[in-house]
């Protein structure tokens, strides 16, 4: 038996994969999760607590990198207004996709009422007055998202949805008149607390009942 010691074989590195530029979906899934957890902050502690070093702790990411995709506190809050614009959008828009055209009109008048009397709701419309009067752009995002709420509805009245067929010779105006009863609404029971569940449940039935049979008066006339 030999007394010769084997020599150790030379270890060799593993090869250092060099990480290019993030993709789009991952920058954009980035952005969502500053977002994400801007909105949390901001729920949290209002516009007196928010902070970038808050929302970097929430997120698990440095300060830099905020600052890399947001320059500012107003860019910030610009971006989380339309994305949380476009989530309710998105969401109200599902409720009810199955349904014939004036119960799934009833559920989003429901949804929607119930929607704006909740934290996230009343925070959304703090967050338009703050870039009104940082940037004199709240009134305007709101508009915008009136606009679109108004035209989404306006596409949903014409289509054949299984319900019973209305012939609207306005459409827009018919759309229109629908999103100001909903908001007039939520503007005035606002002022006099926040409505119960079921006090929402029951004025949307009521009104969405009073809409359609007043959509039907009309056709018939004409």
């Amino acid at each position: 038996m030999s007394d010769t010691i084997a020599e150790p074989l030379p270890q060799t590195e593993a090869p250092q994969v060099r990480r290019g530029r993030p993709s789009i979906a991952e920058a954009e899934a980035l952005s969502g999760r500053i977002l994400d957890a801007s909105w949390e902050v901001l729920l949290a502690g209002g516009f007196e607590y928010f902070t970038f070093d808050r929302v970097a702790r929430h997120a698990h990411i440095g300060k830099a990198t905020i600052y890399s995709r947001f320059p500012g506190k107003i860019e910030l809050m610009q971006a989380l207004l339309l994305r949380r614009i476009e989530q309710r959008t998105e969401h109200i828009r599902q409720q009810g996709s199955n349904l014939p055209i004036e119960a799934a009109f009833l559920r989003r008048a429901a949804d929607v009422m119930k929607m704006l009397f909740s934290p996230d709701g009343v925070m959304v419309e703090r967050l338009i007055d703050w870039l009104d009067q940082e940037i004199g752009e709240g009134q305007q995002m709101r508009a915008n998202a009136y606009r679109a709420a108004i035209e989404s509805i306006a596409r949903e009245l014409v289509e054949d949805r299984g319900g019973p067929a209305v012939a609207i010779g306005d459409v827009d105006r018919a759309a229109r008149l629908w999103v100001e009863g909903l908001i007039g609404h939520a503007r005035l029971a606002y002022t006099e607390g926040a409505s119960s569940t079921a006090e929402i449940e029951r004025w949307a039935n009521d009104y969405t009942q009073f809409y359609f049979a007043g959509l039907s008066a009309i056709a018939g006339r004409d």
